[in-house]
C-alpha cells in the first residue's frame, strides 16, 4: 500500500525521515505528515490510496493514543479484527487497516500476530516510553530494510534510501516472520508441519476464499496472467467477483505462453492484454540496467523475470490500477519447480528440506521482484497463494499427494491440478497438464540459449570478466551477465554496505538426490 520510514534516537529524525521518504515517493500518490512523538523519532509514509483513501494517513494511533504505527502492506482480513475488537470496547475513527493494526497490538499484544492475514511491514512506537515494535510478514512479500548504530535505529521500505541518508552503517534486513525491539530479534512464525489429508473441493474453498480476500472492495484490480496452471486458476475465481477483470501477459516473438493463454481467454471471455518485448532489439541491456536499480538487486535469476515484472506494471499503472494479483507462492507450496519434485519423489522429508529452502529465499528473489517492480509504477500486487489458510493446507501435504508419475518423471502440483477437474468446461485441460517452465522463458524473453548470452559477450570482454571476478570476489561473480548485472547495481548505490547481496540465493539439492533433466534441475525465481 505505501513505503515506510521510521528514525529511532537518530539525531536530525524528522530531516532524515523527510529524506527516506522523498527516495520513495515511486511507491505511492501523497506523502502524509511526519509525525515526531519525541525530539529523536520520526516516523512517516508515502502512502499509495487504496484502504480509506479519505482518513488512512499515517502513522495510526491506537485507540488510547499509546502506540503510533506506519504499516506498507495490508490486513486483509482487517474487517474481521475491528469487529472482534468493537465487542471489547475498542473504538475506532477510520475504516483503515493500520487503524486495526495499532489497536490490535495494544490490545493482544504479541498475541495479535497469530490473528493477521495479510502481507506487511511496519514500525509501532510507543509514544510514552519511546521503545519500538519493527515485524515483517511471514512470507516476507513486503520488505523492511535497517541500519543500525547502537540503540538507534533507521528503516526504511527500499535500500537505496537508507544508504544516502546515512554515510555510515551496513544496510540490513529484517527477515521475514520476525520481530525486532530495542533488545532482541526473534521468530514470531515458523512454518506449520502438521501432516493432513486434503481433498480438491477443500482447495477449491479455501483458494477461492484467498482469492476473494484480496480483491480490493472499492477499486478495480487486474492481474498478471500466463496462460499458466496457477494464475489461470487465480483468474477463474477472481471473475466470480469480478468478471471485467483483465490479465496481462506479456510475450516475445516466440513466447510458449501466449497460445494457452489465449485459449483460456477465448473460451472464458476474459479481456487479455499483451504487452510485447522483444529481447533482440537492441534495447534490453539499458533497461536491465534500469531494473537492476529498481529492483535492487544483481543477480540473473532475479532480473530476468524482473524485465517481465517491470514492463507489465508499468502497463497496468498506465491503464490506471493500483492493485493486481499475481501468482507467486504456488510453485513453493505445491512443488511445481523441477528440483522440489525431484526430491519430493525421493521423500517427504527430503522435498521438506528443498521446499524450505525454496520458501525462504522468496523474499528476496520473486517477492522482492515483485515488490520493486510494481510499487515503481504506484502498483500493489498481491499473492492470493500465500495466504496462510492455504499455505497451512499445501504445507501439510505429502510427497504422495502432491506428485505423480508422468512420462517417467515427477510432476508436482497434482492438488491445484486437480481443481481443473472440477471445472471441465471452464478450465482448459492443456492448462492442467502444462509442465512447469519459467517467467522469462514463457514469455519469450531470455532463456538460456546463444541469443541471450551473446548480448553480455558483446558488452563484457574476457579481460574484464576476469578483472570483475577479483574486484567483486566477495559476490562469487562467475558470468559476464552476472557482472553486467553487479555493475549496473553499483552504479546506482553502494553495493558493499549491503551485506545480503554476498550471500547468493543458491538452492543445495542433496548429493543422493538423482540426475533430473537439464531443463528441469534450475531453480529461478518465478511462478506462473
Amino acid at each position: 500500500m505505501c513505503g515506510i520510514a521510521a528514525a529511532i534516537n537518530w539525531d536530525g529524525a524528522e530531516e532524515t525521515v523527510r529524506r527516506l521518504i522523498a527516495g520513495i515517493a515511486h511507491r505511492g500518490d501523497i506523502s502524509d505528515p511526519i509525525a515526531c512523538p519525541a525530539k529523536d523519532i520520526a516516523m512517516g509514509t508515502r502512502r499509495l490510496r487504496i484502504v480509506d483513501p479519505r482518513q488512512g494517513t499515517q502513522p495510526q494511533a491506537s485507540f488510547d493514543g499509546r502506540l503510533l504505527v506506519a504499516m506498507n502492506g495490508e490486513i486483509y482480513n482487517h474487517a474481521t479484527l475491528r469487529a472482534e475488537l468493537e465487542k471489547l470496547g475498542v473504538p475506532f475513527r477510520t475504516e483503515n487497516d493500520t487503524e486495526v493494526l495499532a489497536n490490535a497490538l495494544q490490545v493482544w499484544g504479541a498475541q495479535a500476530f497469530k490473528r493477521l492475514n495479510g502481507m506487511y511491514a511496519f514500525v509501532a512506537v510507543d509514544t510514552s516510553t519511546g521503545e519500538f515494535l519493527a515485524a515483517r510478514d511471514p512470507f516476507g512479500v513486503k520488505p523492511l530494510y535497517l541500519i543500525q548504530s547502537g540503540t538507534r535505529f533507521l528503516f526504511c521500505s527500499e535500500i537505496k534510501p537508507l544508504l544516502e541518508a546515512s554515510p555510515e552503517g551496513d544496510v540490513m534486513l529484517l527477515p521475514p516472520g520476525y520481530l525486532l525491539t530495542r533488545n532482541f530479534c526473534r521468530q514470531f512464525y515458523q512454518l506449520p508441519a502438521s501432516p493432513r489429508t486434503g481433498s480438491a473441493r477443500e482447495l477449491d474453498a479455501i483458494l477461492a476464499e484467498a482469492v476473494r480476500l484480496r480483491l480490493p472492495p472499492d477499486l478495480p484490480v487486474a492481474s498478471l496472467f500466463s496462460g499458466g496452471i496457477d494464475s489461470t486458476l487465480m483468474m477463474h475465481y477472481a471473475r466470480r467477483h469480478r468478471p471485467e477483470m483483465p490479465g496481462y501477459i506479456i510475450a516475445g516473438p516466440d513466447a510458449p505462453d501466449l497460445q494457452y493463454a489465449r485459449a483460456y481467454a477465448g473460451a472464458s471471455g476474459m479481456d487479455m492484454r499483451e504487452v510485447a518485448f522483444d529481447p533482440q532489439s537492441g534495447e534490453t541491456l539499458s533497461l536491465l540496467e534500469r531494473v537492476a536499480g529498481v529492483a535492487e538487486a544483481f543477480e540473473p535469476a532475479i532480473l530476468r523475470p524482473s524485465l517481465y515484472a517491470y514492463l507489465i506494471s508499468r502497463r497496468i499503472h498506465e491503464d490506471g490500477y493500483r492493485v493486481a494479483l499475481c501468482g507467486e507462492g504456488a510453485d513453493e507450496l505445491f512443488a511445481g519447480y523441477g528440483p522440489l519434485e525431484h526430491s519430493f519423489a525421493q521423500s517427504t522429508a527430503l522435498g521438506r528440506n528443498v521446499q524450505e529452502q525454496c520458501l525462504s529465499m522468496m523474499h528476496r528473489a520473486n517477492l522482492q521482484r515483485v515488490d520493486r517492480c510494481s510499487m515503481r509504477f504506484e502498483l500493489e500486487i498481491r499473492e492470493p497463494f500465500l495466504d496462510p489458510v492455504l499455505a497451512e493446507y499445501a504445507l501439510g501435504l505429502d510427497a504422495a499427494a502432491l506428485l505423480k508419475t508422468v512420462d517417467g518423471y515427477p510432476q508436482g502440483k497434482q492438488p491445484l491440478r486437480a481443481l481443473y477437474d472440477l471445472y471441465p468446461g471452464e478450465l482448459p485441460m492443456a492448462i492442467r497438464d502444462r509442465r512447469k517452465i519459467h517467467f522469462d522463458e514463457g514469455a519469450g524473453i531470455a532463456s538460456e540459449g546463444d541469443a541471450w548470452a551473446s548480448l553480455f559477450d558483446d558488452a563484457v570482454s574476457d579481460r574484464e570478466l576476469q578483472d570483475g571476478m577479483r574486484e567483486y570476489a566477495a559476490f562469487e561473480i562467475a558470468t559476464k551477465e552476472e557482472l553486467f548485472c553487479l555493475r549496473a547495481l553499483a552504479r546506482q548505490m553502494d553495493i558493499h554496505r549491503v551485506s545480503h547481496l554476498k550471500s547468493r540465493t543458491r538452492l543445495y539439492v542433496p548429493q543422493n538426490t538423482p540426475a533430473m533433466p537439464e531443463a528441469m534441475a534450475r531453480l529461478r525465481p518465478a511462478g506462473s
